[in-house]
């Protein structure tokens, strides 16, 4: 346990030396690209946070190139039908995908075979956003907080339900990490979205959310009482919603974890393409509608190099797998 909590800790000052050296400096290279239609494939579903940020990166990028930056949602199998389309796409610049931590950290540990290979199959690109992330109940339990949470779940073992974006997901795995640190019984209710999961939590079918801050409708309805905020896992509290602790304020721990979306392109890319990409993406970063998207959706930007987004890869992949070997999870 001490080293998967030393190994965490390490991923995350990888990944922060991002946001900590944002001005990392590169002028895109003189090269021939894009010269047709680019593709960027997102492995979940229409609207939600990582979708909306996509959105927005692409029609920053059409207007700087000249080309279009179309999304295409390649949702389902816990993001391995989009990221599996991308691995197999021609590695020419035309094709780019959205990854996290379930497509690249957390599916190589959880099943015995996949269509692609996380560590070979892709050129890392750029990192994009890492969302503040919330635990949210629904008014009908009777709970103010997480402490109240806990003892009213340990009093009802297995009467509360959760929603995650799909078996082996990062929201799955640390609800199973909040069941373990809390000793309680919670029953998992897996989603091929974020829209059908948030209407199961609004008419009551499900009671708790492990969501980001950023989703549609999440900070409204929040402050309009229709659901609870207990705590959020980030580094401080969101500016979204500042009254609501950290998890680690609220004494339950960390899990070590944390969710994270970076772009990729397929194994072979060009290099003068992949350093154009991230350089041109380090600026959409930086725009003026970018930065206010961002922060309305409490999402914390990064800027790293491809080699440095690569390591931070590498060492995330050892991270999760901490997590899994906890939660015993194994799917075929």
């Amino acid at each position: 346990m001490k080293k998967f909590l030393k190994a965490s800790r390490l991923a995350g000052v990888l990944f922060a030396l991002g946001l900590a050296v944002g001005a990392w400096a590169q002028t895109a290279p003189d090269v021939a690209y894009p010269t047709k239609p680019v593709r960027l494939i997102v492995p979940l579903g229409a609207g939600g946070a990582p979708d909306v940020v996509t959105r927005l990166l692409g029609q920053i990028l059409t207007e700087k190139n000249g080309q279009s930056f179309v999304v295409e949602n390649r949702p389902g199998a816990n993001t391995i039908i989009g990221t599996d389309t991308c691995a197999k796409a021609p590695p020419d610049g035309s094709t780019l995908c959205v990854v996290s931590g379930s497509s690249l950290s957390i599916n190589p540990h959880l099943y015995r075979k996949l269509p692609y290979d996380a560590a070979k199959d892709f050129e890392a690109v750029s990192p994009l956003v890492v969302p503040d992330m919330v635990f949210l109940v629904s008014p009908s339990v009777p709970v103010n907080n997480m402490k109240e949470l806990i003892a009213h779940a340990q009093k009802n073992p297995g009467k509360l339900a959760y929603g995650s974006f799909g078996n082996g997901s990062d929201t799955h795995l640390t609800m199973e990490w909040l069941k373990r640190a809390t000793n309680t019984e919670l029953l998992h209710v897996p989603f091929n979205g974020f829209g059908p999961m948030m209407q199961a939590f609004l008419t009551g079918d499900i009671q708790l959310l492990y969501v980001s801050v950023g989703n549609p409708g999440i900070v409204a309805q929040t402050r309009a009482g229709k659901m609870r905020a207990l705590a959020v896992l980030a580094p401080t509290r969101s500016a979204q919603l500042p009254d609501v602790p950290t998890l680690a304020e609220t004494g339950v721990g960390d899990p070590g974890t944390f969710t994270w979306f970076g772009l990729m392109a397929p194994a072979g890319t060009p290099r003068a393409i992949v350093n154009k990409l991230n350089a041109q993406i380090n600026a959409a970063m930086q725009t003026p509608a970018m930065r206010e998207q961002n922060a309305t959706m409490s999402m914390r930007t990064t800027a790293q190099s491809p080699e440095a987004f690569a390591a931070f890869l590498k060492k995330d992949r050892e991270v999760w797998h901490g997590l899994v070997k906890q939660t015993g999870i194994q799917l075929d």
